[in-house]
């Protein structure tokens, strides 16, 4: 049978029970009380919804099996009178203090928001959270009730797409759209900072041999093979993206000195790649000379034939660039 004090669990403060009332009554009482506290706990046996009851000291009082079974516990009951700190890692377990000191001490519902968690594989997740405050009959706030649902394969979802919006679909370096969208922020923070930048605009030659004389998919394998050489030398805080069909380009902060040297690398590398037979003509341009992005990807274009048409040089740097 259930004991009386587990039901507080279900109804918090308003489960009071007038004990001068006559037996029948009081019969009348615990039994609509049972009947509900025992319907409760079907509910949150059968929903896959991550449900809690907290007090106002953020302890658990009542959980859904499906929360129970996130925290890696086989029962609400090993929950009851433990908090986020005692379950969850302190940085996730912070999060959910400062979400929920609003809701207690302001009596304010918080309404949806994200928040993460790590599943039994350590793996970071993220549900969906909505947490209202409970009243008792003086409107003191006496705890709150959270509602979570679980969104990873959603956000996961949302990722892909984003990335598919940004990214080349062949080589998965940023494609000629995201290239100008970060490309015009970088301008804008490296110009107010008063830092130079340097424009490689990158073309393998005689491409389109590969495709005639060894078809599409091996074209496909020599820009992958390419793609990956080009993220490999340059610095995560350098702008690479796929522009055209064998076109790239690289944008970077600092001046003459690093752009040279990046530049003798991919030579270098490239040469030692099979590109059935590519080769690499890149033109430098530096922002001393451009007014603004468009223009110094303009310049790296037309230094980058310049230097195609050469018969000796592999790279060449704008008038003023060099």
């Amino acid at each position: 049978m259930t004991k009386l004090q587990d039901w507080s669990i279900g109804f918090g403060n308003d489960a009071k029970i007038d004990i001068d009332q006559n037996n029948s009554d009081l019969e009348n009482v615990l039994y609509q009380a049972l009947r509900y506290k025992n319907v409760l706990e079907a509910l949150l046996k059968i929903t896959d919804v991550f449900i809690y009851i907290k007090d106002a000291q953020h302890k658990f009082m009542f959980t859904s099996d499906a929360f129970a079974r996130l925290t890696g516990h086989d029962s609400w009951k090993e929950l009851v009178g433990k908090d986020d700190f005692d379950i969850f890692p302190e940085e996730h377990a912070k999060v959910y203090f400062e979400h929920e000191e609003d809701v207690i001490k302001k009596g304010k519902t918080l309404g949806q928001h994200e928040e993460p968690y790590y599943n039994d594989k350590g793996e970071l997740c993220w549900v969906c959270t909505t947490k209202n405050p409970v009243f008792d009959d003086a409107g003191n706030v006496v705890g709150l009730i959270g509602i979570s649902k679980d969104i990873t394969q959603m956000k996961k979802h949302q990722e892909i797409i984003a990335h598919q919006a940004t990214h080349d679909y062949l080589t998965s370096v940023y494609n000629r759209k995201a290239f100008y969208e970060f490309g015009e922020t970088m301008w804008s923070k490296l110009k107010r900072e008063k830092q130079q930048s340097m424009m490689l605009f990158i073309d393998l030659n005689d491409f389109k041999n590969v495709n005639d004389q060894h078809g599409h998919q091996e074209g496909d394998r020599v820009l992958c093979r390419f793609a990956k050489l080009l993220k490999h030398e340059c610095r995560e805080s350098d702008l690479l993206a796929r522009i055209g069909g064998d076109e790239f380009v690289l944008y970077m902060s600092g001046e003459k000195h690093a752009a040279s040297k990046l530049v003798d690398r991919l030579i270098k590398e490239s040469r030692q790649k099979d590109l059935k037979g590519c080769q690499v003509s890149i033109g430098i341009a530096s922002s001393l000379q451009a007014k603004n992005l468009s223009e110094l990807v303009r310049q790296a274009d037309e230094a980058m034939y310049f230097a195609k048409r050469s018969k000796f040089e592999q790279f060449c740097f704008y008038p003023g660039a060099e």
